[in-house]
């Protein structure tokens, strides 16, 4: 279910701080500032809850990839200075870049290997 919870409940937060500032400081910047924090976090959390403490592999838990999302969502708002076309069409291009941004991360687990004769994937 990630590839469709993780895109609708991280816009919220996007949105949040989008509007605040684009209506005090007129800055389309407020979905890569949130992105960015939230990875900060999620990376401290990953490090200190799964490495640091049970020494579990960082990489069978990296966070999700959200930045391309967000620098598209930030790019549509500056280019359109419209409320209304950024939540239709830079929210769809949020929404529909996200899983793609994140095939680079998983692209080792889909290859497919030989073990005892028989072929995995």
């Amino acid at each position: 279910w990630w590839p469709i919870v993780t895109p609708i409940t991280a816009i919220t937060f996007c949105a949040a701080l989008q509007y605040y500032n684009w209506v005090n400081y007129r800055q389309p910047s407020g979905a890569t500032i949130t992105i960015l924090a939230l990875a900060a976090g999620k990376w401290m959390a990953v490090y200190t809850a799964w490495w640091w403490w049970s020494n579990y592999p960082p990489n069978f838990v990296m966070p999700a990839t959200l930045l391309p999302s967000a620098l598209v969502l930030d790019i549509t708002l500056l280019l359109t200075r419209n409320w209304t076309l950024t939540a239709v069409i830079g929210a769809w291009m949020y929404a529909i870049l996200f899983y793609p941004s994140n095939w680079p991360i998983f692209g080792y687990s889909h290859t497919p290997i030989v073990v005892d004769g028989s072929l995995l994937s």
